[in-house]
């Protein structure tokens, strides 16, 4: 059977297949990226924690995620047992609460991609701004060209 497969999907044989291991940098760099990304995952949790009202509107939106996935269930339930004839609807709107689910999920997303939003455009504007610097400051900025980007994403440094 396994011979079959092999031909099948023109795998090599199993005898032949190495085991990849990573070497030790490379799953310390992978476990230094996640733990810089869990670092500004806190940051931005924490200051949501200052923001009031989104809380609220998170629990309402799990509330209808919630029962229109509770109506989908059932909806699919009597699915099952009405006529052919009559479930093509009952299939429609079950899948119409499963639209609202998403929705409601999705609202809860995009709530919190607009506060992050503010946030930025907030801190950006207090840092041009002459209110609290007394003056202005100097933005040191370095200019690449296509394929210093590119040798950037690569990881190369020539």
């Amino acid at each position: 059977m396994t011979k079959k497969l092999e031909e099948e999907f023109n795998l090599p044989p199993i005898d032949e297949v190495q085991e990849i291991v990573p070497s030790k940098e490379e799953t310390e760099e992978v476990i230094e990226e996640t733990q810089q990304a869990l670092s500004v995952s806190e940051k931005i949790n924490a200051a949501f924690k200052e923001i009031k009202g989104l809380e609220d509107h998170e629990t309402e939106m799990s509330d209808i995620a919630k029962k229109a996935i509770e109506s989908y269930e059932t909806l699919m339930q009597l699915g099952m047992n009405v006529s052919d004839m009559a479930a093509g609807k009952v299939f429609a709107e079950a899948s119409n609460m499963l639209k609202i689910a998403l929705d409601a999920s999705d609202a809860k997303t995009k709530a919190k991609l607009q506060q992050i939003d503010l946030m930025l455009k907030k801190a950006r504007i207090d840092k041009f701004s002459d209110k609290g610097t007394g003056g202005e400051e100097t933005v040191q900025a370095t200019v690449f060209d296509r394929n210093d980007l590119l040798k950037i994403i690569k990881g190369g440094t020539d």
